[in-house]
């Protein structure tokens, strides 16, 4: 009795798996024939011209731009900007070291009236105290 149950337990599980195929290849057609449908579809074909005319336009204004000389006129223009900016920086050295000499020149008149004035104060001696009344 044991082998009568394991025997039908067998052709029903053959059955779900033939089934189960059979559900597989039928959505298979479905999905190609969808996609067929698609293809042939008047919204695929328009998007499909337009795509080609957009990849058309692209193709010829990278043309343009390479035939107009972008590329020389680019690396010309950072070339000019390259030797402004070696000018402007070497100028501003030279402005930096200008400032930097009157600096020490006021410090040093600065440092010199002070040397004077301590002199001039060590030469003349103070006046007594007044006396105490």
């Amino acid at each position: 009795m044991a082998e009568e149950t394991n025997q039908e337990a067998q052709p029903k599980k053959e059955s779900l798996l033939d089934k189960a195929k059979e559900m597989a290849d039928k959505a298979e057609d479905f999905f190609e024939d969808t996609a067929e449908k698609v293809k042939a579809s008047e919204t695929f074909k328009k998007a499909g011209e337009m795509w080609e005319k957009a990849e058309d336009y692209v193709e010829n204004k990278v043309d343009e731009l390479e035939k107009s000389g972008i590329k020389e006129k680019l690396k010309s223009f950072a070339d000019k900007m390259e030797d402004k900016a070696e000018d402007l920086l070497e100028k501003a050295k030279t402005t930096g070291k200008n400032l930097a000499d009157k600096a020490d020149d006021l410090a040093d008149d600065i440092a010199e009236k002070f040397k004077g004035k301590e002199k001039k104060e060590e030469g003349t001696t103070p006046p007594p105290p007044a006396p105490e009344a």
